[in-house]
């Protein structure tokens, strides 16, 4: 298998991301959660939904980012072997 560096540096950068925005979502979550209900299933299944919804776009918007990154540099490579 060869080493695919542009997916592992978007792999770490998403995660770096995932960690740096879901502490303070569950956080925050849960915090308020906790002044409604003490129900564990209940509050396990609303962090589910909300970290569910906060993956996806900054999934999202990550992706986009990391495609354009790659497109502007292909761009580049070509022009330079015209």
């Amino acid at each position: 298998m060869k080493f695919n560096r542009k997916a592992f540096v978007e792999s770490v950068t998403d995660t770096i991301l995932g960690a740096a925005f879901n502490f303070p979502i569950s956080w925050a979550t849960l915090a308020v959660l906790l002044m409604f209900t003490t129900d564990a299933l209940f509050i396990s299944v609303i962090q589910l939904t909300v970290l569910t919804v906060a993956a996806i776009i900054r999934r999202y918007c990550t992706r986009v980012y990391f495609e354009k990154r790659n497109n502007r540099q292909t761009i580049e490579q070509m022009a330079r072997k015209k």
